[in-house]
C-alpha cells in the first residue's frame, strides 16, 4: 500500500515527512549529546566534596578572582620581603620588623625567614618538620626559641598561602548569610558572601573548635576581610585585605591590617599590619636554603599537607 493511499494531495504527505524527518535529526542531536563525556572540573569537585552549594560556588567565584588554581599551581615556591609592625591597640607601633622570606609551596613545609634589621642577625630553617635557628651563624638549642619559630614559620606561609589553602585536607568549608561588613575607610565595602572555614581538634578536654570566617566580595570576588575566633583563649580578630597586585597570574593581598574584634565582626583596635613587598614566583634556590646545618625535628614527627588536588603538583 502506498503512503499516499486515501490522500488526495501527495504534497501534503511531503510536508509531513519533511517535519518528522527534522524532528527525527533533532533527537538524534539530543541524543549524542547527552551521551558526551561531561566536562571535569576538579577544583568544583574538590568543593563539592568539603562544602555545600553555597560556599563552593563563592570559593570558587574568588580562586577564579585571585588568577584561577592552574595559575596557582605553576608557581613553586616565592620570595618576598615582609614588614610587620605590631600596635598591640596603640595609635604608635610597639614592635616592627623587616624580613626577608621563601617560601616552597608544595606540599611540603618549607619556609626560610632571614632578619633584614635585627642585631644578632637571625636565620630561621624549616623543612617538613625540622626547624634550625642561627644567631650571627651560631646554631640555637633553646627549645622555646625553636617552638617559637617553628609556629612562626607555619603561620608564616598559611597567611600567604590564603586563600589557596582553603584546597587543601582537611578543610571544610560552610556558607553562611551574606553580609556587608563595616569598613575601617571611607569607601562602602558592599555586599559579601562569607564562607567559615572550621578547625576542630579533639583534646582532654573537648574539642577546640576555632574557624575563620571570609568575606568574599561579591562585586569582585576578592577577600574583604577575615573574622576569626581562636577558642583557646576565646578572643576574635578582623583582618582587613587590600592592595591587591597581579604578579605572575595570581593576585596577592599587598597589605592585611588585623584589629581586635568581638563576636559580631566589630572593628576594635589596631593590632598588627602586615605588608608583603617585592613579591617573586619561582625563584632559583640554593638546593638546601630550607635546611639548616642542625635541624630538630618536630615532636611526633614532620608536617607535610596534601598538596592543592591530586596531580596538580
Amino acid at each position: 500500500m502506498s503512503p499516499f493511499d486515501g490522500e488526495r494531495d501527495p504534497a501534503r504527505w511531503r510536508a509531513r515527512l519533511h517535519v518528522v524527518a527534522v524532528a527525527l535529526g533533532l533527537l538524534a542531536v539530543v541524543m549524542l549529546g547527552g551521551c558526551a563525556e561531561p566536562e571535569v572540573d576538579p577544583v568544583m569537585d574538590r568543593l563539592r566534596v568539603i562544602s555545600d552549594p553555597r560556599g563552593a560556588n563563592a570559593v570558587a567565584a574568588m580562586l577564579e578572582a585571585y588568577g584561577g588554581v592552574p595559575a596557582w599551581n605553576r608557581l613553586h615556591n616565592v620570595e618576598y620581603v615582609y614588614n610587620l609592625r605590631i600596635y598591640g591597640g596603640s595609635e604608635t607601633p610597639k614592635f616592627s620588623t623587616r624580613q626577608l622570606h621563601r617560601i616552597g609551596l608544595g606540599n611540603e613545609v618549607q619556609v626560610y625567614v632571614e632578619d633584614l634589621e635585627s642585631t644578632p642577625l637571625q636565620v630561621v630553617r624549616c623543612d617538613a618538620g625540622e626547624v634550625a635557628v642561627t644567631r650571627d651563624g651560631q646554631p640555637v638549642s633553646d627549645p622555646e626559641s625553636l617552638e617559637f619559630s617553628r609556629a612562626f614559620s607555619r603561620i608564616i606561609r598559611w597567611s600567604f598561602r590564603t586563600p589557596w589553602m582553603l584546597l587543601d585536607r582537611p578543610a571544610q568549608l560552610e556558607g553562611r548569610a551574606e553580609r556587608t561588613p563595616n569598613s575601617s575607610s571611607p569607601v562602602p565595602v558592599g555586599p559579601c558572601d562569607v564562607v567559615r572555614l572550621r578547625f576542630t581538634e579533639p583534646t582532654a578536654g573537648g574539642a577546640i573548635d576555632d574557624w575563620h570566617d571570609f568575606y568574599i566580595s561579591q562585586r569582585s570576588h576578592l577577600i574583604e576581610q577575615i573574622h576569626s575566633y581562636r577558642a583557646e583563649d576565646e578572643s576574635y580578630r578582623l583582618t582587613i585585605w587590600s592592595d591587591h597586585r597581579t604578579i605572575d597570574g595570581v593576585r596577592v593581598a599587598a597589605r592585611r591590617e588585623t584589629y581586635a574584634s568581638d563576636l559580631y565582626g566589630e572593628i576594635g583596635g589596631l593590632e598588627a599590619v602586615a605588608e608583603y613587598g617585592d613579591v617573586r614566583f619561582n625563584v632559583s634556590f640554593e638546593a638546601d636554603i630550607f635546611r639548616g646545618a642542625v635541624s630538630v625535628a618536630a615532636p611526633g614527627g614532620g608536617e607535610a599537607v596534601e598538596p592543592l588536588l591530586p596531580g596538580e603538583r
